[in-house]
């Protein structure tokens, strides 16, 4: 037999020397040598060529070579080559995918001078073209039967509409869906599908119902599947029960994969009530007590819609009916059992996990990994970690991402740098997670470092990445170096805006956050209610009330009235804001109310000193049914502490423990040493401070100093001091303060080593700064400021008022100033945080 040579102008690639080794050990005749392991390139699709821009090479991949060469040898060394062998092996490779191999056969049948017409397995050949995904030698196949003549089979055509599903080109299926003299089921099916597969579900809808509606092709399981995952995902219930009415018309609705669709369409809907008469309506109990897949959709779409009792339940019948659960169950059950907190139920399914053998899948290690740490037992989850045999980087990924989500940050760095060294690069989310634990330890070098890696592998342009390595420059107060890094990214978001403006407002600069906030909208990027929270603590720390408005309306405008975070904000920030009858009306209107709403308003009524109708709000907490918690506690002792109620204060502190279970924390404690402090009780404000469980702070001893010095107790004041400066050797302001307190009675010499102190450590104060916002205007005012342009009013107002106030037997404390330091700074430090009010330093 002549050696067939390629066509003119198509070039070709020999064997290597092992490739012709492999095939003389085997004998291949030196006419497939020629043709079996050349490669064909040409520029276009021509119905004259076969395949002329296809790749021929064998495969080496997956498949054996030997039991290839095998099969070749035993096929084209007949005398005549069998047809129905040839179309026999290619099918078989196409069925194990082994799609070249497949292919690869056919041209060689027909370089051997197969009479195409005898050929019958074209579907099968053209499925195999689809499975290359490659749309440009699937034309080749197409151009190649249409030149034979055979697209007037409807089984070729129905073929071809596959494979072009297969290589994504939706418009290529459609243009020869239309033009299809003769449609049958499958086509119908085929289109049905390939749009749902394709994520077109509107025309995969679309397409159905013409099905029905135009041509009345009666309903089997694959169109009906198709149509109801398309429903689904849209969340269009109608459509979805318009389908189930068809599965019962057709009798279809005994058919497992079509109920566990029906339970699936309804569970993604939303509507649990039909997914459970759907499940409760199988009328073959063999079936439900058979499939397991149905269970699982049960329990799936209990968790993924909040119902975690039923879900729990349902997963208890599973196991009485003796239905075996596999890793899909298991991994459900243990995402409500995190969801639920659960540890418990948790510890339970971790035994059943072993009597079922399943302990070492990685999805459900996975998932018993995530369980134990969201129910805080982080020791446990590390032990599954170790003890798991997927060391991959699912497991460590896994590991890494829950040590930083859960409050273990160095634990996620030490995993990480372990994994580094072990393994080498990490993924895209493994960085994430690293860069979160950075972000939450305020670790610049570390950061730094991670920052460096993803440059190297290329993840710095991700927006993902670029987003957490703006947060974490944020949290290590760099913000130069977070606008860097945001005015780098290619494409900016929602998340990497937030990042940027949540940076802003944590490093107190209020101005480039509003800008920020600004520019975002110029951009067309609509808010979340995490912005919007963020936004409003920007206006609660300027304390304008006009700018709180404006963000008002906007956030109106935009539908986040009703949202309860950006309620809670708008009621706390408009209290800071000296606005107590616009939080109150906020509140009032409210549909729902939760702990947080509960807190801002009794919070604003006792910053603005309505100690009464705060604990009338209180009592309408407890009778709404809301627990009070540490900030409760936390607001009503403040209250108590600034007006003076020491009894009532000692009353909802003893309450605190013995009646709402609550352990009193520091800053409880700050707030009753403050109470004390201010009705004079010093020494007892001593005594609980020394008896606390917890370790004192500088605040606590701060507050109790403060309170010496309005009680001029120099003894005690002393013995403070030294608490403080153990704690904090550079502290400046308890440094004034203490100055203050000397001077005050009449110790310059003690006041003025105390001052000397502070120039020979190097200490400086930063100047005290106040605004008030008069008719929507903003004056800011700086501690002997003379820079405002009604300054020569303002100071002339002031000495009218001192001379005034001297008429009423008012007699002012004036201390001289030393060394430049006044207690300017002293009133600076402390104003905001004891009633919310700014002094003026004029």
């Amino acid at each position: 037999m002549a050696v067939v040579r390629p066509p003119p102008g198509i070039q070709l690639y020999g064997p290597s020397t092992n490739q012709r080794r492999l095939l003389t050990a085997f004998k291949v005749p030196i006419n497939t040598l020629n043709h079996v392991l050349y490669s064909t390139r040409a520029p276009s699709i021509s119905c004259n060529s076969k395949f002329q821009n296809f790749s021929c090479s064998l495969q080496f991949q997956n498949n054996s070579f030997q039991e290839s060469i095998v099969k070749d040898k035993f096929l084209f060394d007949q005398p005549k080559i069998n047809v129905s062998l040839g179309g026999k092996m290619i099918k078989e490779y196409t069925d194990d995918g082994y799609f070249d191999d497949a292919i690869r056969i056919y041209i060689e049948m027909l370089e051997y001078g197969v009479p195409v017409g005898e050929f019958r397995f074209f579907p099968c050949l053209i499925k195999a073209f689809g499975g290359l995904c490659d749309v440009e030698k699937g034309r080749q196949i197409h151009g190649h039967v249409l030149k034979l003549g055979f697209l007037d089979d409807l089984y070729i055509v129905n073929a071809l509409l596959g494979m072009y599903w297969k290589c994504g080109e939706a418009a290529d299926a459609v243009r020869m869906f239309e033009k299809m003299r003769e449609r049958d089921l499958v086509s119908w099916n085929t289109m049905v599908s390939g749009f749902q597969q394709s994520m077109c579900y509107a025309d995969s809808l679309m397409f159905f119902s013409r099905m029905m509606w135009e041509f009345g092709m009666s309903l089997n399981r694959v169109g009906c599947i198709s149509a109801l995952s398309s429903s689904a995902s849209l969340e269009s219930l109608i459509h979805g029960r318009e389908i189930h009415a068809f599965v019962i018309k057709f009798g279809l609705h005994v058919d497992d994969f079509l109920v566990s669709g029906l339970i699936g369409m309804y569970m993604k809907c939303g509507s649990v009530k039909n997914a459970e008469h759907v499940f409760k309506s199988i009328p073959n109990e063999d079936l439900l007590r058979g499939n397991r897949v149905i269970w699982n959709v049960m329990i799936l779409g209990y968790v993924s819609n909040g119902c975690l009792s039923q879900a729990f339940v349902l997963f208890l019948e599973m196991l009485v009916f003796g239905i075996i659960p596999d890793s899909s169950t298991i991994v459900a059950v243990l995402g409500l059992c995190s969801q639920m907190l659960d540890f418990a139920s948790g510890r339970q399914i971790h035994g059943i996990i072993f009597s079922f053998g399943l302990e070492n899948d990685v999805k459900v290690e996975t998932a018993l990994l995530d369980m134990y740490f969201k129910c805080g037992d982080i020791e446990a989850g590390l032990k599954v970690f170790r003890r798991s045999q997927n060391d991959n980087l699912v497991m460590w990924g896994a590991a890494i991402s829950n040590c930083a989500q859960s409050g273990y940050p160095t634990e996620a760095l030490e995993l990480f740098h372990s994994f580094s060294l072990d393994y080498g690069s990490p993924d895209c989310v493994m960085l994430l997670s690293v860069l979160r634990a950075c972000s939450s330890l305020s670790m610049k070098p570390k950061g730094m470092e991670i920052h460096g890696l993803a440059v190297k592998m290329g993840f710095d342009s991700d927006l993902f990445v670029g987003s957490a390595l703006i947060d974490m420059y944020a949290k290590c107060r760099d913000i130069e170096s977070a606008q860097k890094m945001f005015g780098g990214l290619q494409t900016r978001d929602l998340v990497s805006w937030n990042a940027l403006i949540s940076g802003y407002a944590q490093n107190e600069c209020p101005d480039e956050s509003l800008k920020a906030f600004r520019d975002m909208q110029s951009e067309h990027i609509r808010p979340n209610a995490v912005m919007a929270a963020c936004i409003l603590s920007v206006c609660a720390h300027l304390s304008v009330k006009s700018l709180c408005k404006e963000i008002h309306g906007y956030l109106t405008r935009q539908g986040f009235e009703s949202n309860v975070l950006v309620s809670n904000s708008l009621i706390a920030t408009y209290a800071k804001c000296g606005d107590l009858s616009s939080s109150k009306t906020i509140f009032e209107k409210m549909p729902g109310k939760n702990n947080i709403s509960w807190n801002s308003i009794i919070l604003g009524f006792g910053m603005h000193g309505n100690i009464d109708e705060m604990f009338v709000l209180f009592e309408k907490m407890k009778a709404a049914g809301m627990k009070p918690d540490h900030a409760t506690s936390s607001a009503i002792l403040s209250a108590c502490s600034h007006a003076g109620r020491v009894d009532k204060g000692w009353e909802y502190f003893n309450s605190m423990v013995e009646e709402y279970k609550l352990e009193p924390q520091l800053e409880h404690f700050t707030c009753m040493v403050d109470l004390l402090g201010r009705a004079g009780h010093l020494n007892q404000a001593y005594d609980l401070i020394m008896a606390m469980p917890c370790i004192p702070d500088d605040r606590i001893w701060g507050s109790l100093l403060r309170s010496c010095k309005t009680h001029s107790d120099e003894k005690l004041a002393r013995l403070v001091a030294n608490h403080i400066f153990e704690l904090d050797h550079s502290s400046i302001g308890y440094r004034v303060l203490l100055a203050n307190l000397y001077e005050g009675l009449g110790k310059w010499d003690e006041a003025s080593g105390i001052r000397s102190e502070i120039k020979d450590l190097g200490l400086k104060k930063t100047p005290g700064c106040s605004w008030v916002e008069v008719n929507n205007n903003i004056h800011i005012f700086i501690a002997s400021d003379q820079s405002h342009y009604q300054s020569q009013e303002i100071y002339a107002t002031i000495e009218s008022l001192t001379t005034e106030i001297k008429r009423a037997g008012y007699v002012p404390q004036l201390h001289p100033i030393i060394g430049g330091l006044d207690d300017t700074y002293e009133e600076g430090l402390h104003s905001s945080e004891d009633n919310g009010l700014f002094y003026m330093g004029v």
